[in-house]
C-alpha cells in the first residue's frame, strides 16, 4: 500500500517552498525568519533549512511533524482496510483552496463567526479538509487568543477532524459531517478514534456514515439528525437526545484492540528534507 500524504502535510511542505521563494525574492521577512534559526550562509538556503525553521516556528521539529503525519496516514488506510470506514478519506491539499479555507478559520477563531458564514464568503466549503493538530500550530502563529468554534451549517463532509478542533465546539446544528473520521493521538504515540463532545449540539446534522467510535458524548443533543451507518461503538452516549433521528447505526462495547495504530519501524526521510 502506497503512503498517503495528509493533506495537512502538504501544506507544511507548501508553505516551506513559499518561504524559500520569498527569501531567493529577498523578502525581508523570510530573510529575518530563515535568520531566526539558521547560522549558514544565504547561499546554503534550500528547503529542508525552511522545512527546519517552520517548524522551529511551531516549536517542535520537523522529524516529529512527519512522523505524527505518518501515523495519522497509517491509521486512515489501516481504517478503511479493515472496513471500520465505509468510504476511504480521500482528501487532496490545494492550496490556493487551502488558503481561502485557513483565512475562513481565522475569521470564525478570531471574530466568533459561524465557520460555515465565513466560508461562504470566500466561496469555499470544508469537503475532504483535514482538521488537524499541525493546522492548529499554523493558526497560533496568527492568533495570539482563540475564541470558540461555530461549526453551524457546515458543509465539511469526508473531513478527518482531530479532537482539538472538536473540544469547546458547541454547535454542529445542521452541519454535513456525512463520513467524518473524528479521531485523536496519544502521547505513547498512537492515534486512534473518538472525540469528547460532551453536550454538543448536532442537531438536524447529516452524519451518516460518520465514525464516532469510542467517543465522549454524554448529553449531545442529536434531534432529527441523519444516522444511517453513523459508528457509535464504544462510544459514551449517556443522556444523548435521539429524538426523530433518522437511520439505523451501529453500537455496542466490543473488543477494540485492533483500532489503534502506533509507529511501525523507521519514519521514512522525505528527499527534499534529506538532501541539503
Amino acid at each position: 500500500m502506497s503512503r498517503f500524504v495528509t493533506p495537512s502535510l502538504s501544506a507544511f511542505k507548501s508553505d516551506a517552498a513559499v518561504l524559500l521563494r520569498d527569501f531567493r525574492d529577498g523578502c525581508p521577512d523570510a530573510t529575518n525568519r530563515l535568520a531566526r534559526y539558521s547560522p549558514r550562509p544565504k547561499t546554503e538556503i534550500k528547503l529542508a533549512t525552511c522545512l527546519r525553521t517552520i517548524a522551529r516556528e511551531y516549536e517542535t521539529t520537523y522529524e516529529e511533524i512527519t512522523a505524527e503525519e505518518q501515523l495519522i496516514s497509517r491509521y486512515a488506510q489501516h481504517s478503511y482496510a479493515q472496513g471500520y470506514w465505509r468510504q476511504p478519506y480521500s482528501g487532496e491539499f490545494r492550496r490556493a483552496r487551502f488558503l481561502l479555507q485557513f483565512d475562513a478559520l481565522i475569521e470564525c477563531l478570531r471574530d466568533q463567526v459561524p465557520l460555515a458564514v465565513a466560508a461562504n464568503k470566500r466561496n469555499v466549503d470544508f469537503s475532504g479538509f483535514h482538521f488537524s493538530s499541525l493546522l492548529f500550530s499554523r493558526i497560533s502563529q496568527v492568533l495570539a487568543r482563540k475564541k470558540l468554534p461555530d461549526f453551524s451549517n457546515l458543509q465539511a463532509p469526508g473531513s478527518l477532524v482531530h479532537w482539538h478542533w472538536v473540544l469547546d465546539v458547541k454547535s454542529f446544528k445542521n452541519s454535513n459531517l456525512s463520513d467524518a473520521k473524528f479521531y485523536s493521538t496519544s502521547v505513547d504515540p498512537l492515534v486512534l478514534p473518538g472525540v469528547n463532545c460532551w453536550m454538543a449540539d448536532f442537531d438536524s446534522a447529516d452524519l451518516t456514515g460518520a465514525d464516532f467510535r469510542g467517543s465522549y458524548l454524554r448529553g449531545a443533543s442529536f434531534c432529527s439528525a441523519k444516522f444511517e451507518g453513523v459508528d457509535f461503538r464504544n462510544a459514551n452516549i449517556f443522556e444523548c437526545n435521539f429524538t426523530r433521528a433518522q437511520g439505523a447505526f451501529v453500537g455496542g462495547n466490543v473488543p477494540d484492540d485492533d483500532w489503534d495504530v502506533g509507529p511501525k519501524g523507521l519514519i521514512e526521510p522525505d528527499a527534499e528534507f534529506t538532501s541539503r
